[in-house]
């Protein structure tokens, strides 16, 4: 006597555009640039990294131009509680690469909702 087959489960479908949000922030000195690699999660547990390098050596002034990068892709949903924080590289202790920036998320943050703020307006 042949067994039947359990149904098989349907795989869940990709969704085609994913709300992604911004979980930490690291900065690395490249030369005379800061480059920012901005760590990015989904609500399905999904992860990606996007970087982009400011064409300053001013840390605020590169933290706002990666904020307006990552606020401008148009599927990332906020950066609440983001932490920032420098490359193990750039630390000289093994101490210095767990302390936060708060000053640097501050400001990412700040260009961050303001950069998302007008990219909706556009949208409406």
């Amino acid at each position: 006597m042949a067994r039947r087959r359990a149904p098989q489960r349907a795989p869940e479908p990709i969704r085609a555009t994913s709300m992604w949000r911004v979980d930490q922030v690291f900065l690395a000195r490249r030369g005379p640039r800061i480059e920012v690699t901005c760590s990015l999660v989904n609500d399905q547990g999904g992860l990606r990294n996007l970087s982009v390098t400011a064409p300053t050596e001013d840390p605020v002034q590169a933290v706002r131009h990666a904020a307006r990068f990552i606020a401008g892709k148009g599927n990332v949903s906020g950066a609440r509680q983001a932490r920032l924080r420098w490359t193990r590289e750039q630390a000289t202790t093994e101490q210095d690469a767990l302390i936060r920036d708060r000053l640097l998320e501050d400001e990412f943050l700040d260009e961050f909702e303001e950069t998302l703020a007008a990219v909706r307006d556009q949208q409406r």
